[in-house]
């Protein structure tokens, strides 16, 4: 049977202290990143899900009833399994397809490497028309994490909430005040473990938890070329501020979710401390197929997983089934099981149990990954070895995620004066070139040229602008009737032609990190933009407005942050797939709680908001069975 419930046989290992380490450690962790670099790149990302395909499919073995069944792992399945294991006579049932995280996952330096590996479901968007041109098949890869913490085992670790004009929004959106900013802030604050490490990032301290499960600190020390980039905002008149308090405007040094420089994902923050409770059973290694569902009272029973060593199992819930199974795999889930759009499901022969617009509202970040700055700053190159010792110290390029140190939030000429954050940058010092750059963002060998030859790897630097709340909406599809093929993905970004509103805050975006590159602060570091001019585009005249258009449809991507697949509202005419409180319109004991319940993109990236759902629902669960808060 599938492991259920006990640490060492779970994968759990203690970490390394990051107080002390010998020459062993040392040479273990150096041997781990350059494996991880290796495997990288010869890793074969999957197109299905067929290794989990029972050898005899008629053969369903019983897994026994619990009262909740949590399906996906992730940031919002470890919140919601713990949270409603805190209820000693509560049975939950954790069923996730993939495994815990190790020691390099827990290295930030590998972020992009471990996205070519089994921690990544690996999947690719249809052909696209009005964005990233610029890629193989003109397909965007898209990074969802398989394992307990989903995709925060191999996001870039950036904590961000979201603006608070975001959740007034889904309140009044919902018809519910408890999504309110208001109501909302103290859960984020309940989650939170706020280090204060670098006395130079702004932080209003009020607005942090200090005793919650998730660490959230700074990264240490910073990059001349991050310092160089805020004196820039600055000279700009842009605040620098504590981004995740209230409104979300200003720049500053990353919050990032980690521990003494180590990733701190959501698995290792809510799952590891309880997973010896008596009443939480986790089955790692185990695909859910199928939601059981009465058609006659339309009522969720339980599910039907497979697993790795090719065996089926089938396992009640008395209470409720509770999809966390993230923004992709939740809507594909639903319409496999009879739920979602009524043409889709009859054209491939699945009944319907009830006709909702699952998948139908897919929202994610527009990003433009085609600013290149050359500096004549140069970003010393240390032996592996020395590298490894600082991380192991807590500090140094190692604890950092795809060498994300500065994060800016700006208002578009769309919300201009409401404090309402459009546009966010990136800020990516030294190394932006590295070997995994390309394959990554799945660039063609022309674009990737276009790019990067030349550069200086350890003096350029790269600014990443991205759209906060796109109106282009993409969608997502069964390929079959099949559970074990992937979805078919239309991220249609960049895709709203009449208004052309999209591209054109991209656009803003642009011209918001040219003039900070045209700074003194950053001039003074000799900063150049180097990227292009793309063979693509070489018809308009370089960098005019034509140009930029251009540039951005050729190398627009996702940045791995889709939401709004089952939307919350109580308006199913309108799209909405599930209530204020997460259950599914029409059913009975079903219930989302993940990103896809998001009802529009917010001004953040979305872990945080993610864990703060989890955290709401899993009160107005204990709320609604116990009279429990």
């Amino acid at each position: 049977m599938p492991s259920a419930g006990s640490g060492p046989q779970n994968g759990v290992a203690d970490p390394i202290l990051a107080s002390s380490y010998n020459q062993s450690e040392v040479d273990y962790i150096a041997n781990l990143v350059k494996n991880a670099e290796k495997n990288g790149h010869t890793y074969q990302v999957h197109e299905n899900t067929y290794e989990y395909k029972p050898t005899n499919i008629s053969n369903i073995e019983d897994f026994g009833t619990f009262d909740f069944i949590v399906v996906g792992g992730g940031s919002g399945g470890s919140v919601i399994a713990s949270r409603l294991t805190e209820i000693r006579n509560w049975t939950v049932l954790l069923i996730e397809a993939g495994g815990f995280g190790n020691d390099e996952t827990d290295i930030p330096f590998l972020s992009t490497a471990i996205k070519f590996s089994r921690y990544n479901w690996g999947f690719f968007s249809t052909p696209q028309r009005t964005c990233c041109q610029g890629m193989i098949d003109q397909k965007c890869s898209i990074a969802q994490g398989r394992g307990i913490g989903g995709t925060s085992l191999i996001d870039d670790l950036v904590y961000s909430r979201g603006s608070s004009i975001d959740f007034d929004k889904w309140a009044k959106y919902v018809k519910d005040e408890r999504w309110s900013y208001k109501q909302v802030l103290p859960y984020f604050k309940k989650s939170e473990k706020y280090t204060h490490r670098d006395r130079r990032s702004p932080v209003v301290n009020s607005m942090h938890g200090k005793k919650g499960l998730l660490s959230v600190s700074n990264f240490l020390p910073e990059s001349p070329q991050l310092q160089a980039w805020l004196r820039a905002n600055k000279e700009l008149g842009y605040r620098i501020a504590d981004y995740n308090a209230g409104t979300g405007l200003g720049s500053s040094p990353a919050q990032l979710c980690t521990k003494d420089g180590r990733r701190f994902d959501d698995g290792k923050a809510f799952i590891r401390p309880f997973i010896n409770r008596h009443n939480l059973n986790v089955s790692i290694n185990s695909y859910v197929t199928k939601i059981l569902i009465d058609p006659m009272t339309k009522t969720a029973e339980g599910v039907i997983f497979s697993t790795l060593d090719k065996k089926q199992y089938r396992a009640l819930a008395s209470k409720e089934v509770i999809l966390c199974a993230g923004a992709m795999n939740s809507p594909l889930l639903l319409m496999l099981s009879g739920i979602g759009p009524k043409n889709h499901l009859r054209s491939l022969r699945i009944p319907v149990i009830e006709n909702l617009e699952v998948g139908s509202y897919l929202k994610d970040h527009p990003a433009f990954e085609g600013l290149i700055f050359d500096s004549n700053y140069t970003e010393p190159v240390k032996p592996v070895t020395e590298y490894v010792e600082e991380y192991l110290r807590g500090v140094g390029p190692y604890t950092i995620a795809a060498s994300n140190q500065g994060v800016g939030f700006y208002e578009s000429s769309r919300t201009k004066g409401t404090g309402y954050p459009d546009i966010e940058i990136l800020m990516v010092p030294a190394n932006a070139t590295n070997p995994f750059s390309q394959r990554k963002s799945s660039f063609t060998e022309q674009t990737y040229a276009d790019l990067w030859e030349g550069s200086n790897q350890i003096q350029a630097y790269r600014m990443v602008v991205i759209h906060l709340h796109a109106q282009s909406t993409g969608t997502l599809r069964l390929k079959s009737a099949d559970p074990y093929d992937y979805p078919l993905i239309d991220l249609n970004l960049l895709s709203d032609w009449w208004w052309q509103r999209d591209i054109g805050t991209l656009y803003e975006g642009v011209q918001i990190a040219l003039n900070l590159a045209s700074t003194e602060a950053l001039r003074g570091i000799g900063s150049q933009l180097r990227s292009g001019p793309l063979k693509a585009c070489q018809n308009h005249e370089y960098l005019s407005k034509r140009y930029w258009y251009c540039a951005l449809r050729q190398l627009t991507t996702n940045i791995h942050r889709p939401v709004s697949t089952c939307p919350m509202g109580p308006n199913t005419r309108r799209g909405d797939v599930v209530d204020a409180v997460g259950k599914v319109h029409g059913l009975k004991k079903l219930r989302v709680a993940d990103a896809s319940v998001f009802p529009f993109s917010l001004a953040g990236h979305p872990n945080a908001a993610v864990v703060l759902v989890a955290e709401v629902i899993s009160d107005f669960i204990k709320m609604e069975y116990n009279g429990i808060k």
